[in-house]
């Protein structure tokens, strides 16, 4: 059975229910057996798996319509996008199903050993629109715009599917002057602002 929903959703582009009933269906609660490990390697009582809905043939397409919408017209207006690793990938995936007609290229986590030793594969457009699955601290962002244009690349703006107003990255963004556009936007809830990793795991499973 699906439990509550812990944020509140401010949904810029789709329905909020519609958004509510996919999203909580990614909620993943972190317990004893298999817990959930944040980037800082702290255990965290959930996190929103974007690869769940991403991975689902109706849902991606629901989500890529929407993208769709942000990339022609609705935000930006551009014909080739960029992104890293799978959660991105896979938003590329479900945007190229939508737009067949976008060119799209894919950063690596480092430089390939062998072959052509691209660190970019995909196409070479001369711009892109970053797209990505969760803009949180901001930092895949920002690397993908350093990577992108040492290659050659500028980029026009950061969308995503969702934002994590809590954290850094949407101020990050604007402060480097970087476009940015989101599907979704979560706050906190009281109770998930009290539940931090630490204080939401008991006895022995403490970090």
């Amino acid at each position: 059975m699906s439990q509550e929903f812990p944020y509140v959703i401010n949904a810029c582009r789709g329905d909020v229910d519609e958004w509510k009933h996919l999203l909580n269906d990614a909620l993943i609660h972190g317990t004893p057996e298999a817990p959930i490990i944040n980037w800082k390697g702290e255990h965290s009582p959930r996190m929103v798996d974007m690869r769940l809905p991403l991975t689902n043939g109706a849902r991606a397409g629901w989500i890529g319509k929407h993208l769709a919408w942000a990339l022609r017209g609705g935000v930006f207006d551009t014909r080739a996008i960029a992104s890293s690793g799978v959660p991105g990938t896979l938003v590329v995936g479900a945007l190229l199903a939508q737009l067949p007609d976008m060119k799209a290229c894919i950063i690596r986590p480092e430089r390939k050993k062998y072959d052509r030793r691209r660190i970019v594969e995909g196409a070479r457009p001369e711009s892109v629109v970053f797209v990505d699955d969760i803009l949180s601290g901001g930092s895949t962002a920002m690397r993908a715009i350093k990577v992108l244009g040492a290659e050659g690349i500028s980029v026009e703006g950061v969308l995503t599917i969702v934002c994590y107003d809590w954290k850094t990255g949407a101020a990050r963004l604007s402060s480097e002057g970087v476009k940015a556009f989101h599907l979704v936007h979560l706050q906190k809830t009281n109770q998930a602002s009290r539940e931090s990793g630490a204080a939401f795991f008991k006895g022995e499973f403490n970090p």
